[in-house]
This record gives structure tokens, sequence and C-alpha cells, in this order.
């Protein structure tokens, strides 16, 4: 028989899609997969989905790739998914039992529950949780969202909280755990000692228990149970790559000193790796300035992000304009161009900050046309940025180079937008940054290994010889999933 086929496989559970990336050994492309993540839409901007849905498509893509792949490659040789790695979206999770019974949906990280919990937060909580957590206090992060399921009546006793990685794993037959960079984001970690924020889960009533063990991306956190309907797939380890623009920049090869990486999508996140974390005061007035510090995904360094809602809102401008279909996207893109430079102040847009919940359109002028208007979206969204970005150098984190990743940067008029953020500005030549990333998570899980380190995260070289990134004159061409 000829020797197999080893596979690893990488999800990105996104906002907007679901996708997978197969990677042969040698890190060549296997296949591409992905499904739209389906929210039910509820009043007021809220949305969730079922837990178990989450898992489906999971299983569906697990399915399809081994398929395609088998199909592909030839009679004869056999396929082993050798392993798979998870990374995401940060705050969503899922409330489960000792049994892995779900009790709770899927809350998005956008939806605005958890408003009401984070301004009655009690002051003295208030002051120190930026400090100590990295993050503002908004019904971003997950505490807030948790708080607001308590409120309403869902008793957490029993319970643990795992993000959707961790939850899909629990699922998939792996251990439960808790990846750092995803943890970073739910108001439960404390950056500066390294461990569990204490007030947080006592204003939540619960105990250390409430999360499962903390361990740094890409741990091994067990295997594929010897059951599971696809046979190829049956023993292959699991991990959690964690947050999505984290594990994006590894691949994307800007995880270094003074790189940015600009992952964009339906969120933007600008992210940059520190070799220290800041004291406290400073990350106070980092988070105030909106600017949060959380573990990153490689080796020995901090995450300073920087979130912005555009990819929401440009989708929304879109709406606005009949420009959200490929033809529509492409018209205004070009249309857009000749407006560069343009500062006439007809056209305003706004909703780009985290802690917005709405998107407005001010037209000023004599009836913009649909260019005017998408160039303008863009330019605000640059200025925001720019202003988000500023704040970094007090931290002793300059950017000399930003890297560009997603969907949006295969917008030429997006890339125009971004030059002014930096001295060097490239696209990642990969399209799909945060699932090939979470592969090669899922390899050095599998692999690489290295016990004698306290810290078993990859460290930033070992992306280096996988990344690419061109020049933003040489950016591949519009791409379908602009808007993903």
């Amino acid at each position: 028989m000829r020797h197999p086929l080893v596979v690893d496989l990488g999800f990105d559970l996104g906002t907007t899609v679901t996708k997978l990336t197969a990677l042969a050994e040698d890190g060549s492309k296997l296949v591409d997969l992905s499904v739209a993540t389906t929210w039910h839409e509820l009043a007021d901007g809220r949305a969730e989905r079922d837990p178990q849905v989450v898992v489906d498509a999971v299983e569906d893509l697990v399915a399809r790739a081994a398929t395609t792949i088998g199909a592909g490659n030839g009679a004869g040789r056999p396929v082993t998914i050798r392993s798979i790695g998870f990374t995401s979206m940060a705050e969503a999770g899922v409330l489960v039992d000792a049994d892995g019974r779900a009790h709770s949906p899927v809350i998005a990280w956008f939806d605005p529950r958890g408003a009401e919990q984070a301004r009655a937060l009690p002051a003295d909580l208030a002051h120190d949780f930026p400090a100590r957590t990295g993050l503002p206090v908004s019904h971003v992060a997950s505490l807030f969202k948790l708080a607001w399921l308590r409120d309403q009546g869902l008793s957490l006793a029993g319970l643990q909280w795992l993000s959707l990685p961790e939850f899909v794993i629990d699922r998939l037959g792996g251990r439960r755990v808790a990846e750092l960079s995803l943890m970073g984001r739910t108001g439960f970690y404390d950056i500066h000692a390294d461990g569990l924020y204490r007030p947080a889960l006592d204003h939540l009533g619960v105990g250390e228990d409430f999360v499962p063990e903390l361990v740094g991306a890409g741990t091994p956190a067990g295997r594929v149970r010897a059951d599971h309907p696809v046979v190829a797939v049956r023993g292959a380890v699991l991990t959690v790559a964690g947050h999505d623009h984290a594990v994006a920049a590894a691949a994307a090869n800007s995880a270094a000193t003074a790189s940015a990486m600009d992952s964009f999508g339906t969120a933007e996140a600008f992210l940059v790796a520190s070799a220290h974390v800041p004291d406290p005061e400073r990350v106070r007035t980092l988070s105030a300035h909106g600017v949060s510090v959380y573990p990153h995904v490689v080796r020995g360094t901090t995450g300073l992000l920087a979130g912005m809602r555009t990819g929401l809102v440009l989708k929304r401008v879109l709406r606005l304009l009949g420009a959200d279909d490929e033809e529509g996207r492409a018209r205004v893109d070009r249309e857009s161009l000749a407006f560069r430079g343009d500062r006439s102040g007809d056209v305003g847009v706004t909703g780009f900050s985290m802690s917005d919940h709405d998107v407005t359109v001010h037209l000023r002028g004599d009836s913009p046309t649909p260019g005017r208007v998408w160039r303008a979206a863009l330019d605000h969204s640059t200025a925001h940025a720019a202003d988000l970005l500023s704040h970094l150098g007090t931290a002793g984190v300059p950017i000399e180079r930003l890297v560009l990743a997603g969907g949006w940067s295969r917008m030429p008029s997006v890339l125009d937008a971004r030059r002014a953020l930096a001295p060097t500005v490239e696209v990642a030549a990969i399209q799909q940054p945060g699932p090939r990333g979470a592969a090669l998570y899922g390899r050095w899980a599998a692999t690489q290994g290295d016990p004698i380190s306290s810290d078993l995260r990859p460290p930033a070289a070992y992306f280096t010889s996988v990344a690419e990134t061109v020049s933003v004159d040489h950016a591949p061409p519009l791409a379908k999933e602009a808007t993903s």
C-alpha cells in the first residue's frame, strides 16, 4: 500500500464565514472549503446562534475535506488527518455542564447585550478592570454578556465557559482547555499575574473552576474520538490556535517587532506584538483609547490590539449604495479612486468604534455619488485607525510595517486608503491566513511541541518560511469574498 497522505486541517470559526484549509506535509494547500456562518438576528442589533450549528458546520467541512482530498490524491493512497487546529472570533462562546450539554446560545461579539451590566459595574472594579485585564469596560467582553445571562435567570452553578474552538474540541473528543489569547478577551484573565482575574469571577458569582486549564496556543488538547464517523480524522491531534486576528498575524509573518497586522474582516483589528507587558497604568490609558492588551499566540509576546467595526460598517454602506454584490463592489471600488485626496467633507460616516451600536452616513452636499460616499467611508475609517495606532507608540511599540489580510484587503480602494497608516504597507499573499495559521498550529501541536520550554506556543520564526507578503502595488485583484 502506498504511504498515506498526511494532512493538517485548520478552521477559522469566523463571524461571517466558517472556513477550512487543508495542508499537506510540505505546506502546500490541498483544499479550501467554507460555509456561511448563520446567525439568528433579533431586535436591536442582537444576534445569536445554536451551539450545535457550530459543531454541525465543522463536522460537515471535515467530511467534505476528507472526501475531496481522497478523491484528488490518487487511487490506493489513504488519507490521514494528523491534526486539527481552530481559530475563531474571541468573545463568543458557550456555557456547558459537566456532561458537555450547552446551556446558552452563542452570542455574537458585536451583540449589545451586556452594555447595561458594564455600566452597572461597581466603581472600584470598573477602575481596576482595564488595568488588570487589558480590556475596556464594555459589552464586548464575555464577562458582561455572561452577567446579562445571569441576570436573565440562568444559574451559572456547575457550568464552565468554553470559547467556540474549545467547545468544538470538547465535542470532538478532546480535553477541555482555556487558550490564553481567547481567555484574554473575556475579562477573566489578569495579564500582569498570568492567571485568572478573581474579582471578575467574584462579580459573576463563580469560582476558578468556571474556566478550564489555561494553556498557550498550539498546546495539544487531546485527540478526535475513536468512533468519529470520518475514519481519516480519528486520532487527529486537536489544538486551539487562538484568537483569529493573532493567528492571522502569525501566519502572515507580521508578528515581529515594529510590524503590525491589519486583519480586515467583519471587524478590523490592528495587532502588534510586544516583548513586554506595559505597566498597569499604561494599560489603563491604552484601554481608554481603545487599545487592548492580551496574550499573543506567539511565544514570549504580548499582543496590543486596536479594534474597529470597519467591515461591519462598510457592509452596511455597500448595502445602502445598492452595491453589496460582486459587481456592485467592483463598481464603487473603481469610482472611488477618482476621489483620492478629496477632503471636501460632503460625506460623513460614523460607527467605527467597537463601542458604537449604530452606523450613520451624513450627506451634506448635493447628491454625492456612490463612489464619493464609498471613498468617504474609507477615509473616515482610516482616520479612526490612525488615531488608534498613534497610542501604540506610547507603549514603546512603533509601527514601521503594516501587513493587510482578509477579504477587504483585495479591494484597491481599501489598499489605497490604508497607505497612510505606515511607511511600508504590504498585503499577505495568502488569502486565508486564519485557517492556514490554524492548520500550522495543529501541525505544531502534533509534531513540534517543545517540552523543555515552559511556554509551548510556537516562536514567530516558526512561520517565517511559510509566509509571504507583497507590496500594495502587486496585490491580487478584487476577490469574491471581499466582504467576508
